[in-house]
């Protein structure tokens, strides 16, 4: 292999790095199904909706839709905890599913 070829491959590889290590992926999917109250305009995530203390207007919505267009809050600790907000690295979203 000559030089150039080298540090083509070295420049590829570092940016294959940095694409996995870099904070690129959000931590809750912009997807995720979410139920919102729209009475007291908070979230929830579905897994924590039997300890929630809601009122009977309730829908189920995308996590982007709640916090964007609706900017609703997340409402206890247990939704604060499994919906996230933020970034993180690809390779942490792949070790953490």
């Amino acid at each position: 292999m000559n030089r150039k070829s080298i540090w083509i491959t070295l420049v590829l590889v570092l940016l294959a790095m940095l694409v996995l290590f870099l904070p690129l992926a959000d931590r809750t999917s912009s997807s995720e199904r979410v139920i919102v109250d729209h009475t007291l305009k908070e979230i929830f995530h579905p897994g924590c909706f039997d300890q929630a203390e809601t009122t009977n207007y309730l829908d189920e919505v995308s996590f982007s839709r709640a916090t964007g267009e609706l900017d609703y809050r997340i409402a206890d600790a247990c939704s604060k905890e499994r919906l996230e907000t933020g970034k993180e690295s690809v390779i942490s979203k792949i070790f953490s599913e």
